[in-house]
Protein backbone atom coordinates (compact mmCIF):
# COMPACT_ATOMS: atom_id res chain seq x y z
CA UNK A 1 0.00 0.00 0.00
CA UNK A 2 2.98 2.29 0.46
CA UNK A 3 3.23 2.53 -3.32
CA UNK A 4 0.07 4.70 -3.14
CA UNK A 5 2.19 7.33 -1.45
CA UNK A 6 4.56 7.84 -4.35
CA UNK A 7 4.16 10.92 -6.49
CA UNK A 8 1.73 10.50 -9.37
CA UNK A 9 1.62 11.97 -12.85
CA UNK A 10 -1.06 14.64 -13.42
CA UNK A 11 -4.30 14.24 -15.30
CA UNK A 12 -5.69 10.82 -16.20
CA UNK A 13 -3.11 8.84 -14.25
CA UNK A 14 -4.21 10.62 -11.05
CA UNK A 15 -7.80 9.72 -11.74
CA UNK A 16 -6.90 6.09 -12.43
CA UNK A 17 -4.95 5.95 -9.17
CA UNK A 18 -7.89 7.37 -7.22
CA UNK A 19 -10.30 4.91 -8.85
CA UNK A 20 -7.98 2.04 -7.94
CA UNK A 21 -7.92 3.22 -4.31
CA UNK A 22 -11.71 3.34 -4.19
CA UNK A 23 -12.07 -0.14 -5.69
CA UNK A 24 -9.59 -1.49 -3.18
CA UNK A 25 -11.55 0.09 -0.31
CA UNK A 26 -14.81 -1.37 -1.58
CA UNK A 27 -13.24 -4.80 -2.01
CA UNK A 28 -11.98 -4.74 1.58
CA UNK A 29 -15.43 -3.80 2.88
CA UNK A 30 -17.07 -6.63 0.97
CA UNK A 31 -14.56 -9.35 1.77
CA UNK A 32 -14.37 -8.73 5.54
CA UNK A 33 -16.91 -11.22 6.96
CA UNK A 34 -19.65 -10.14 9.29
CA UNK A 35 -20.29 -12.14 12.43
CA UNK A 36 -23.64 -13.90 12.23
CA UNK A 37 -26.12 -13.88 15.11
CA UNK A 38 -29.60 -15.22 15.59
CA UNK A 39 -32.24 -12.53 15.20
CA UNK A 40 -33.88 -13.06 18.60
CA UNK A 41 -33.20 -9.65 20.17
CA UNK A 42 -36.24 -7.55 21.06
CA UNK A 43 -36.79 -3.79 21.08
CA UNK A 44 -39.97 -2.41 22.67
CA UNK A 45 -40.72 1.26 22.00
CA UNK A 46 -42.34 3.74 24.37
CA UNK A 47 -45.60 3.48 22.41
CA UNK A 48 -45.66 -0.33 22.84
CA UNK A 49 -44.50 -1.28 19.32
CA UNK A 50 -42.11 -4.22 19.19
CA UNK A 51 -39.30 -5.28 16.83
CA UNK A 52 -37.48 -8.62 16.76
CA UNK A 53 -34.06 -8.77 15.17
CA UNK A 54 -30.38 -8.36 16.04
CA UNK A 55 -28.61 -5.63 18.00
CA UNK A 56 -25.67 -4.43 15.89
CA UNK A 57 -24.40 -1.51 17.94
CA UNK A 58 -25.36 1.41 20.14
CA UNK A 59 -23.36 4.57 19.67
CA UNK A 60 -23.73 8.31 19.14
CA UNK A 61 -27.29 8.22 20.44
CA UNK A 62 -28.61 5.61 18.00
CA UNK A 63 -29.17 1.86 18.21
CA UNK A 64 -28.38 0.04 14.96
CA UNK A 65 -30.83 -2.86 14.75
CA UNK A 66 -31.17 -5.47 12.00
CA UNK A 67 -34.43 -7.18 11.03
CA UNK A 68 -35.24 -9.41 8.06
CA UNK A 69 -37.89 -7.07 6.56
CA UNK A 70 -36.00 -3.78 7.05
CA UNK A 71 -32.30 -4.66 7.08
CA UNK A 72 -30.22 -2.54 9.45
CA UNK A 73 -32.01 0.54 10.72
CA UNK A 74 -31.09 3.27 13.21
CA UNK A 75 -33.35 3.86 16.21
CA UNK A 76 -33.05 6.85 18.50
CA UNK A 77 -31.96 5.49 21.86
CA UNK A 78 -34.31 7.69 23.85
CA UNK A 79 -37.34 6.19 22.02
CA UNK A 80 -36.67 2.70 23.44
CA UNK A 81 -38.48 1.57 26.62
CA UNK A 82 -37.22 -2.05 26.89
CA UNK A 83 -34.43 -4.07 25.29
CA UNK A 84 -33.35 -7.71 25.43
CA UNK A 85 -30.57 -9.62 23.67
CA UNK A 86 -29.19 -13.15 23.87
CA UNK A 87 -25.82 -11.91 22.59
CA UNK A 88 -22.88 -11.17 24.87
CA UNK A 89 -22.84 -7.39 24.84
CA UNK A 90 -20.34 -4.91 26.23
CA UNK A 91 -22.38 -2.07 27.72
CA UNK A 92 -20.74 1.19 28.78
CA UNK A 93 -22.15 4.12 30.75
CA UNK A 94 -21.33 7.82 30.80
CA UNK A 95 -18.86 7.45 33.70
CA UNK A 96 -16.88 4.76 31.87
CA UNK A 97 -18.19 1.72 33.76
CA UNK A 98 -18.42 -1.37 31.54
CA UNK A 99 -20.70 -4.40 31.92
CA UNK A 100 -20.53 -7.61 29.91
CA UNK A 101 -23.30 -10.17 29.40
CA UNK A 102 -26.76 -10.79 28.00
CA UNK A 103 -29.40 -8.06 28.22
CA UNK A 104 -32.79 -8.98 29.68
CA UNK A 105 -36.14 -7.21 29.85
CA UNK A 106 -36.39 -5.01 32.94
CA UNK A 107 -39.38 -4.52 35.19
CA UNK A 108 -39.34 -0.78 34.62
CA UNK A 109 -39.32 1.21 31.39
CA UNK A 110 -36.11 3.08 30.72
CA UNK A 111 -33.92 0.53 32.53
CA UNK A 112 -31.31 -1.77 30.96
CA UNK A 113 -30.51 -5.04 32.75
CA UNK A 114 -27.14 -6.68 31.98
CA UNK A 115 -26.67 -10.24 33.27
CA UNK A 116 -23.00 -10.07 34.28
CA UNK A 117 -20.91 -12.82 35.87
CA UNK A 118 -21.37 -11.03 39.20
CA UNK A 119 -25.13 -10.84 38.85
CA UNK A 120 -27.62 -8.51 37.16
CA UNK A 121 -26.70 -4.84 36.78
CA UNK A 122 -29.64 -2.45 36.40
CA UNK A 123 -28.67 0.69 34.47
CA UNK A 124 -30.51 3.88 33.57
CA UNK A 125 -31.04 3.89 29.80
CA UNK A 126 -30.12 7.59 29.53
CA UNK A 127 -26.70 6.90 31.08
CA UNK A 128 -25.87 4.07 28.67
CA UNK A 129 -23.75 5.43 25.80
CA UNK A 130 -22.50 2.33 23.96
CA UNK A 131 -23.38 -1.33 23.42
CA UNK A 132 -21.15 -3.65 21.38
CA UNK A 133 -21.94 -7.33 20.72
CA UNK A 134 -18.79 -9.40 21.38
CA UNK A 135 -18.42 -12.95 20.02
CA UNK A 136 -17.01 -15.94 21.91
CA UNK A 137 -13.49 -15.12 20.72
CA UNK A 138 -13.84 -11.63 22.20
CA UNK A 139 -14.31 -9.64 18.97
CA UNK A 140 -17.11 -7.64 17.39
CA UNK A 141 -18.07 -6.84 13.79
CA UNK A 142 -15.94 -4.42 11.80
CA UNK A 143 -17.52 -1.01 11.17
CA UNK A 144 -16.53 0.42 7.77
CA UNK A 145 -17.20 3.83 6.21
CA UNK A 146 -16.38 4.60 2.57
CA UNK A 147 -16.68 8.07 1.02
CA UNK A 148 -16.22 9.44 -2.51
CA UNK A 149 -16.34 13.02 -3.72
CA UNK A 150 -15.72 15.20 -6.78
CA UNK A 151 -15.56 19.00 -7.01
CA UNK A 152 -15.14 21.19 -10.09
CA UNK A 153 -14.60 24.96 -10.32
CA UNK A 154 -15.36 26.31 -13.79
CA UNK A 155 -13.63 29.68 -13.35
CA UNK A 156 -10.13 28.16 -13.24
CA UNK A 157 -10.95 24.60 -14.39
CA UNK A 158 -9.88 23.07 -11.06
CA UNK A 159 -10.90 19.46 -10.44
CA UNK A 160 -10.66 17.73 -7.08
CA UNK A 161 -11.17 14.03 -6.41
CA UNK A 162 -11.31 12.56 -2.92
CA UNK A 163 -11.79 9.10 -1.51
CA UNK A 164 -11.78 7.97 2.10
CA UNK A 165 -12.17 4.83 4.12
CA UNK A 166 -12.23 4.08 7.85
CA UNK A 167 -12.56 0.79 9.71
CA UNK A 168 -13.05 0.12 13.42
CA UNK A 169 -13.14 -3.02 15.52
CA UNK A 170 -13.15 -3.54 19.25
CA UNK A 171 -12.85 -6.15 21.95
CA UNK A 172 -13.93 -5.83 25.58
CA UNK A 173 -10.81 -3.79 26.41
CA UNK A 174 -9.30 -2.63 23.09
CA UNK A 175 -10.31 -0.50 20.10
CA UNK A 176 -8.43 -0.81 16.80
CA UNK A 177 -8.93 1.48 13.83
CA UNK A 178 -7.68 2.33 10.36
CA UNK A 179 -8.17 5.53 8.36
CA UNK A 180 -7.27 6.29 4.76
CA UNK A 181 -7.89 9.44 2.75
CA UNK A 182 -6.69 10.64 -0.63
CA UNK A 183 -7.23 14.06 -2.20
CA UNK A 184 -5.97 14.78 -5.72
CA UNK A 185 -6.31 18.24 -7.26
CA UNK A 186 -5.74 19.05 -10.91
CA UNK A 187 -6.14 22.17 -13.03
CA UNK A 188 -5.39 23.39 -16.52
CA UNK A 189 -2.73 25.82 -15.23
CA UNK A 190 -0.72 23.55 -12.92
CA UNK A 191 0.37 19.98 -12.30
CA UNK A 192 -1.74 17.66 -10.19
CA UNK A 193 -1.05 17.69 -6.47
CA UNK A 194 -1.95 15.12 -3.88
CA UNK A 195 -2.52 14.77 -0.15
CA UNK A 196 -2.77 11.24 1.24
CA UNK A 197 -2.96 9.79 4.73
CA UNK A 198 -2.95 6.22 6.00
CA UNK A 199 -3.21 5.71 9.75
CA UNK A 200 -3.52 2.83 12.19
CA UNK A 201 -4.45 3.38 15.82
CA UNK A 202 -4.85 1.24 18.91
CA UNK A 203 -6.43 2.11 22.27
CA UNK A 204 -6.46 0.15 25.52
CA UNK A 205 -9.47 1.11 27.64
CA UNK A 206 -8.69 1.68 31.31
CA UNK A 207 -10.88 2.33 34.35
CA UNK A 208 -12.63 5.67 34.88
CA UNK A 209 -12.42 6.63 31.17
CA UNK A 210 -8.60 6.59 31.04
CA UNK A 211 -6.86 5.00 28.06
CA UNK A 212 -3.44 4.23 26.62
CA UNK A 213 -2.86 4.37 22.89
CA UNK A 214 -0.48 3.85 19.99
CA UNK A 215 -0.53 5.03 16.38
CA UNK A 216 1.30 4.55 13.09
CA UNK A 217 0.82 7.08 10.29
CA UNK A 218 1.99 7.52 6.70
CA UNK A 219 1.46 10.89 5.00
CA UNK A 220 2.30 12.51 1.71
CA UNK A 221 1.59 16.15 0.88
CA UNK A 222 2.86 17.97 -2.21
CA UNK A 223 1.85 21.39 -0.86
CA UNK A 224 4.01 20.94 2.26
CA UNK A 225 6.88 19.33 0.32
CA UNK A 226 6.46 15.87 1.84
CA UNK A 227 7.12 12.79 -0.30
CA UNK A 228 6.50 10.49 2.66
CA UNK A 229 6.26 11.16 6.38
CA UNK A 230 6.24 8.10 8.67
CA UNK A 231 5.33 8.54 12.35
CA UNK A 232 5.16 6.01 15.18
CA UNK A 233 3.69 7.29 18.43
CA UNK A 234 2.36 6.26 21.80
CA UNK A 235 0.87 7.82 24.88
CA UNK A 236 -2.37 8.07 26.77
CA UNK A 237 -5.28 10.26 27.68
CA UNK A 238 -8.77 10.44 29.05
CA UNK A 239 -12.31 10.58 27.75
CA UNK A 240 -13.43 13.79 29.45
CA UNK A 241 -17.13 13.38 28.65
CA UNK A 242 -19.21 10.85 26.74
CA UNK A 243 -22.96 10.92 26.33
CA UNK A 244 -25.64 10.26 23.72
CA UNK A 245 -25.12 13.78 22.37
CA UNK A 246 -21.38 14.49 22.62
CA UNK A 247 -17.93 12.98 23.03
CA UNK A 248 -14.75 14.75 24.18
CA UNK A 249 -11.31 13.14 24.55
CA UNK A 250 -7.80 14.49 25.13
CA UNK A 251 -4.64 12.47 24.45
CA UNK A 252 -0.92 13.16 24.38
CA UNK A 253 2.43 11.46 24.05
CA UNK A 254 5.59 11.15 21.96
CA UNK A 255 6.24 10.09 18.39
CA UNK A 256 9.30 9.38 16.26
CA UNK A 257 9.08 10.74 12.73
CA UNK A 258 10.99 10.20 9.49
CA UNK A 259 10.43 12.60 6.59
CA UNK A 260 11.35 12.03 2.96
CA UNK A 261 11.26 15.55 1.53
CA UNK A 262 10.74 16.76 -2.03
CA UNK A 263 14.08 17.90 -3.45
CA UNK A 264 16.12 16.64 -0.46
CA UNK A 265 18.52 13.68 -0.93
CA UNK A 266 18.38 12.33 2.64
CA UNK A 267 15.58 11.47 5.03
CA UNK A 268 15.20 13.56 8.18
CA UNK A 269 14.51 11.93 11.58
CA UNK A 270 13.03 13.74 14.57
CA UNK A 271 11.40 13.23 17.96
CA UNK A 272 8.11 15.01 18.54
CA UNK A 273 5.49 15.39 21.24
CA UNK A 274 1.79 15.68 20.52
CA UNK A 275 -1.51 16.71 22.05
CA UNK A 276 -4.68 15.49 20.34
CA UNK A 277 -8.15 16.86 21.13
CA UNK A 278 -11.31 15.32 19.65
CA UNK A 279 -14.83 16.65 20.10
CA UNK A 280 -17.94 15.18 18.51
CA UNK A 281 -21.47 16.53 18.73
CA UNK A 282 -24.49 14.74 17.34
CA UNK A 283 -28.17 15.57 17.28
CA UNK A 284 -30.98 13.41 15.90
CA UNK A 285 -33.93 15.76 16.13
CA UNK A 286 -34.81 17.37 12.80
CA UNK A 287 -32.49 18.42 11.25
CA UNK A 288 -30.04 15.66 12.11
CA UNK A 289 -26.43 16.74 12.68
CA UNK A 290 -23.24 14.79 13.26
CA UNK A 291 -20.22 17.07 13.71
CA UNK A 292 -16.76 15.61 14.34
CA UNK A 293 -13.74 17.82 15.02
CA UNK A 294 -10.12 17.05 15.83
CA UNK A 295 -7.04 19.18 16.52
CA UNK A 296 -3.56 17.73 16.90
CA UNK A 297 -0.67 20.01 17.91
CA UNK A 298 2.81 18.54 17.35
CA UNK A 299 5.78 20.46 18.81
CA UNK A 300 9.17 19.07 17.78
CA UNK A 301 11.64 18.17 20.51
CA UNK A 302 14.76 17.71 18.38
CA UNK A 303 14.00 20.74 16.14
CA UNK A 304 13.24 23.30 18.79
CA UNK A 305 10.72 25.93 17.68
CA UNK A 306 9.10 23.83 14.98
CA UNK A 307 5.38 23.18 15.51
CA UNK A 308 3.05 21.24 13.24
CA UNK A 309 -0.73 21.04 13.53
CA UNK A 310 -3.56 19.07 11.96
CA UNK A 311 -7.13 20.38 12.06
CA UNK A 312 -10.19 18.60 10.68
CA UNK A 313 -13.91 19.33 11.00
CA UNK A 314 -16.47 17.03 9.39
CA UNK A 315 -20.24 17.47 9.15
CA UNK A 316 -22.51 14.57 8.14
CA UNK A 317 -26.20 14.02 7.82
CA UNK A 318 -28.14 11.02 6.59
CA UNK A 319 -29.84 11.15 3.20
CA UNK A 320 -31.28 7.63 3.30
CA UNK A 321 -30.45 4.60 5.44
CA UNK A 322 -26.63 4.39 5.88
CA UNK A 323 -25.99 6.93 3.06
CA UNK A 324 -24.68 10.33 4.14
CA UNK A 325 -23.79 13.70 2.65
CA UNK A 326 -20.46 14.86 4.06
CA UNK A 327 -18.84 18.29 4.29
CA UNK A 328 -15.27 18.56 5.56
CA UNK A 329 -12.76 21.34 6.22
CA UNK A 330 -9.09 20.56 6.85
CA UNK A 331 -5.84 22.42 7.47
CA UNK A 332 -2.29 21.07 7.83
CA UNK A 333 0.19 23.60 9.26
CA UNK A 334 3.98 23.62 9.61
CA UNK A 335 5.60 26.80 10.88
CA UNK A 336 9.00 25.58 9.63
CA UNK A 337 8.49 23.53 6.45
CA UNK A 338 11.58 21.44 5.78
CA UNK A 339 11.38 21.42 1.97
CA UNK A 340 12.52 24.54 0.11
CA UNK A 341 9.62 26.49 -1.40
CA UNK A 342 6.95 24.52 0.51
CA UNK A 343 3.91 26.27 1.95
CA UNK A 344 3.20 26.68 5.66
CA UNK A 345 -0.41 25.56 5.21
CA UNK A 346 -2.36 23.07 3.16
CA UNK A 347 -6.09 23.65 3.58
CA UNK A 348 -9.23 22.80 1.69
CA UNK A 349 -12.91 21.95 1.64
CA UNK A 350 -14.32 18.53 0.69
CA UNK A 351 -17.86 17.47 -0.17
CA UNK A 352 -18.59 13.78 -0.59
CA UNK A 353 -21.10 10.97 -0.30
CA UNK A 354 -20.35 8.44 2.46
CA UNK A 355 -21.75 4.99 3.11
CA UNK A 356 -21.56 2.95 6.32
CA UNK A 357 -21.15 -0.83 6.15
Amino acid sequence: MLHNFQRQMPGHSSRRALLAQLLMALQLSITIPALAADKTDVVIFKNGDRLTGEVKELGRGKLRFNTDPTGTISIEWEDIAFLSSDQNIQTETMNGSRYFGRVTISDEAGKIVVETSRGPAVLDRDRVVSMDPIDQEGWRDVDIDVSLGYNFTNANSVEQFNVGMSARQRTRTHIMGMNFSSIISDSADSDASQRQTLGFNFSRLRANRWLTSGNLNFDTNDELGINLRTSLGGGGGRIITQSNHSFFVVQGGLKVTRENLIGEPEDKDSLESYVDVQWDWFRYDSPEWDLSTSLEIIPSITEWGRVRAELEAKLKWEIVNELYWQFEVYNSHDNQPQSEGASNNDYGVITALAYEF
